[in-house]
């Protein structure tokens, strides 16, 4: 595939790229654990490779690879088959010491000597951040200023930010293979060696650069910076990253015991759909020397999850705040059928052919009992064990006894009409059609919009409704009243509280504020109003007298700022 480089805005103030990948030893075993040699905080680098790009044409200028030879671990078959590597390979191989002090040489001799700038590039945070600084504090190595706190940018974190101006493009995870994949790009020799995955490594870099985007090979990640502020603030919150999706507060305090320290406050950090697991968040310390000795802890195991342990800030936290859970007390147990995804370790429900995290097929799929050979991506049987019928993907109920879709996937089913504040979904399990908000029965089956559903066809209270004495889960609490500020999301129609930016389930942004303190939706038209009732506030066209909603009738006035009623 021809790329073609636009204006150079990409790594502004940078002269070089310094991309750098390793390889470990490693081991795994599913069928018997305690036979592991090899685990992730004994593991040790076995290949050392870097490129060096000129960052004005993304150019490679310079290659260098070479082998480290393991003191304490064995190169198990598991680690041959995986990186190609052998003994042969190692026998008469350096030390990392040796590896370390050849990248330093180039850099000192051929970018600092020259007063050049340069900065790393990784796929993911564990070369640089996590695995040399562990392995080279284990071994009594001290790095250089610049490879101890680097400046770098992560390629992961980097196609998040293209992925946000190409929405169309989700790939299935960032692996190296699936973005080679996705992209139409050739991968620069087998997966897993060195200086291969680097130079893939470049062409990727090329392929985003070629956009040029202004957020994205633009602001790298400096710990350095990150690491000084900490100091200064005298900073007593670090963040954890990598954590075991499934770990718990008691785990996480056991574990810091070890370092002879214990946190005051556990944070764990939720996704935007407060569904999915994060696998990070942070730790509270009741001073700034016990949370500067966590920083040893970087890269030190918990369970089978290497652990970044990293700077961080009381300002961090409180702009979080809106995605901050206290972490379980007790795990959730496995079940007769449950799985643990061997890509994620996340722990699936016995019903799910895919990992619910990382979408990974079920290893063992012959254990999911009950689905039929037509099951596919998205669908879903009944939860309510006396029915268990198949139900496709678009559905929010159970065809046969109405019973709400699990996880809490109660919003819309995908279609190509958008869904607009008011509107509703009918309550009729057989029918489940999307109304418009004017509408009081539903156009397909005449179906009453009972008093009591939401915008979505869920029980607001405990009522027989349509599907008589079929339980359809918790039923929602009474609705918040609607103050001023307060937005209804014009995605799912959420009502927000007007403190919130985003909205707190789908997490779409704020729809921008008219008229002060009046919350607009996204097709608000001049002469629309809001309902001043203080448990609708409904959006109603100008030509309506009444609320759509709760029927109130407008008794605002016309001509307020901007044209809308206030």
């Amino acid at each position: 595939m021809s790329i073609t480089l636009t204006q150079n805005v990409h790594c502004p103030g940078i002269d070089y790229l310094v991309v750098i990948d390793f390889e470990a030893t490693c081991d795994e075993n599913n069928t018997n654990p305690q036979t592991v040699q090899v685990t992730k905080e004994t593991a040790e680098i076995i290949e050392f490779a870097w490129v060096i790009v000129d960052t004005s044409t993304l150019d490679v200028v310079y290659q260098h690879t070479q082998y480290v030879k393991p003191e304490i671990t064995p190169l198990t078959p598991f680690c041959i088959n995986l990186t190609k590597i052998t003994w042969e390979n190692l026998e008469k191989a350096g030390t990392l010491q040796d590896a370390i002090t050849a990248l330093d040489d180039y850099i000192q001799k051929y970018i600092i000597a020259s007063n050049k700038t340069f900065c790393f590039c990784t796929h993911g945070a564990w070369d640089l951040r996590i695995q040399l600084p562990r392995e080279a504090r284990d071994k009594h190595i001290e790095l250089p200023p610049y490879l101890g706190h680097c400046r770098m940018f992560d390629l992961k974190q980097e196609y998040q930010r293209w992925q946000v101006h190409h929405p169309d493009v989700i790939l299935k995870n960032n692996s190296l293979n699936e973005m080679c994949a996705a992209f139409e790009l050739q991968a620069a020799g087998q997966p897993h060696s060195g200086i291969g995955d680097s130079l893939t490594m470049v062409n990727i870099i090329r392929y985003f650069c070629s956009f040029g985007h202004p957020d994205v090979f633009v602001n790298p990640i400096d710990t350095n910076a990150d690491l000084n502020q900490f100091k200064k603030e005298e900073s007593k919150v670090i963040h954890l990253a990598g954590l075991p999706y499934d770990v718990t507060q008691t785990e996480l305090e056991a574990w810091f015991s070890g370092q002879g320290v214990r946190p005051t406050v556990l944070w764990m950090i939720r996704t935007p759909d407060h569904q999915k697991p994060s696998g990070s968040g942070f730790a509270i310390f009741a001073t700034h020397e016990d949370a500067m000795a966590c920083l040893e802890m970087n890269g030190r195991t918990l369970g089978d999850r290497a652990i970044e342990v990293s700077p961080s800030s009381e300002r961090v936290t409180e702009a979080a705040g809106a995605i901050l859970a206290s972490f379980p007390i007790t795990k959730n147990r496995l079940r007769p059928g449950d799985w643990v995804c061997p890509a994620c370790q996340f722990h699936n429900f016995a019903s799910r052919r895919t990992c619910f995290k990382c979408n990974a097929m079920n290893p063992n799929p012959s254990s999911v009992h009950g689905t039929p050979s037509n099951f596919t991506l998205g669908d879903w049987m009944c939860p309510n064990p006396p029915c268990n019928f198949h139900n496709y993907a678009s559905r929010t109920q159970c065809l046969r006894c109405g019973t709400f879709k699990p996880q809490g996937m109660y919003g819309p089913p995908p279609s190509n009409m958008s869904f607009r504040p008011g509107d509703w979904i009918c309550p009729n399990p057989n029918c489940a059609f999307q109304n418009f908000a004017s509408r009081t029965v539903c156009m397909r089956c005449n179906t009453t919009n009972h008093i009591g559903y939401d915008a979505y066809g869920n029980l607001a209270q405990d009522q027989g409704g349509y599907a008589g004495g079929v339980s359809h889960g918790p039923s929602s609490p009474a609705p918040a009243p609607f103050r001023p500020g307060d937005w209804y999301c014009p995605s799912c129609n959420t009502h927000n509280f007007a403190s919130r930016f985003q909205c707190i389930r789908c997490a779409i942004n704020k729809p921008p504020q008219v008229a002060g303190s009046v919350a607009v939706t996204a097709n608000m038209k001049p002469g629309d109003w809001l309902c001043g009732n203080e448990m609708c506030g409904y959006h109603n066209f100008a030509k309506r007298t009444h609320c759509a909603k709760c029927g109130m009738p407008n008794n605002s006035t016309v001509g307020g700022e901007n044209g809308f009623q206030q």
